[in-house]
């Protein structure tokens, strides 16, 4: 199988307003889906932006709840990071989502670090649209090593890291068993593309192959990426059961190990509770025996699926 990372449409870089200033490189994944922005404020800290593209859309083609956390991610850390100067790596998130966020929006984002110890960050963030909120947060981090504050530019954390791979990957054949979902979006498939297995027991085990692609700046698999996973296959879950569409209200999500690069990562879901107007809904990533992310969600649910002969062959 081969998959070559996406171009960037022109539009994705015009009407970013004066005073933000691009990110320099972020890391494989984070360099393909911004570019990301960032301002500094006079008062401290940073404002931050992306525009909204193609690459970012969910089936419904607005913008994919994974892509606004995998943004939110992103600029959190270097917000600890710049704050405290020292490497971090994300423990969990709380999001909330308040509003749909249609393609070519200018999504801004302002992180609050509420406390940080010897050890830990924890933090908010909120993610808007002029006047309109788009998503909340509130995360934790933990902190390692310090590191030598001259080496630290805010708008390149990947400082002195291994530039980003360009071209097609080569991906190993899937796993027994296994196939592509045949609608996903275009942010879905560049996070997996996500794939399912009908097991014996009429159960469904999903699966989606990490690439070089996915790489954070440490050389495992971006958090951003992992969460999409999760949100997919929840509301996949939560769809499948009540053959209606759905939309992510809440995520929590916690983070065990890193995600290694190349591996086949797969998740398992559960349906908690349900009644007429939402799904409860819980999910658990993992690679070989290894734990990776724990998620518990709520899923709104909305009409009726429209099913098609290539639906109905998904199910």
């Amino acid at each position: 199988m081969n998959l070559q990372a996406p171009d960037l449409p022109g539009d994705i870089t015009s009407d970013i307003p004066d005073g933000f200033q691009p990110f320099v490189h972020n890391g494989r994944f984070a360099d393909c889906i911004g570019p990301f922005y960032a301002k500094a404020l006079p008062e401290g800290g940073f404002r931050y932006l992306f525009k909204t593209a193609a690459m970012h859309a969910n089936p419904n083609d607005v913008t994919h709840g994974g892509a606004l956390y995998s943004f939110a991610d992103h600029i959190t850390g270097h917000a600890v990071v710049n704050a405290t100067h020292r490497g971090c790596a994300t423990i969990k998130f709380k999001v909330e989502y308040l509003s749909p966020v249609p393609l070519g929006t200018l999504v801004e984002g302002t992180v609050e670090l509420v406390r940080i110890t010897r050890t830990m960050a924890f933090l908010r963030l909120r993610l808007f649209a002029g006047d309109l909120t788009l998503m909340t947060a509130d995360g934790a981090y933990k902190l390692f090593a310090p590191f030598d504050p001259a080496m630290f530019d805010p708008l390149n954390p990947g400082l002195g890291k291994e530039e980003p791979a360009q071209g097609t990957e080569v991906l190993p054949e899937l796993p027994e068993g296994f196939q592509p979902f045949p609608s996903q979006g275009s942010f879905p498939a560049l996070c997996g593309p996500t794939h399912y297995r009908r097991d014996k027991d009429g159960g469904f085990m999903n699966g989606f192959q990490a690439r070089q692609m996915h790489d954070n700046t440490n050389n495992i698999v971006h958090g951003g990426v992992l969460f999409t996973f999760a949100d997919d296959i929840m509301g996949r879950a939560s769809s499948g059961i009540t053959r209606r569409m759905s939309t992510t209200i809440a995520l929590n999500v916690e983070y065990l190990a890193p995600a290694p690069l190349d591996a086949w990562i797969e998740g398992a879901t559960e349906i908690t509770y349900m009644d007429d107007r939402f799904a409860f809904v819980r999910s658990r990533i993992f690679h070989g025996d290894r734990i990776l992310l724990t998620a518990d969600g709520v899923w709104r649910l909305l009409q009726p699926h429209s099913y098609s002969k290539k639906t109905e062959a998904a199910k």
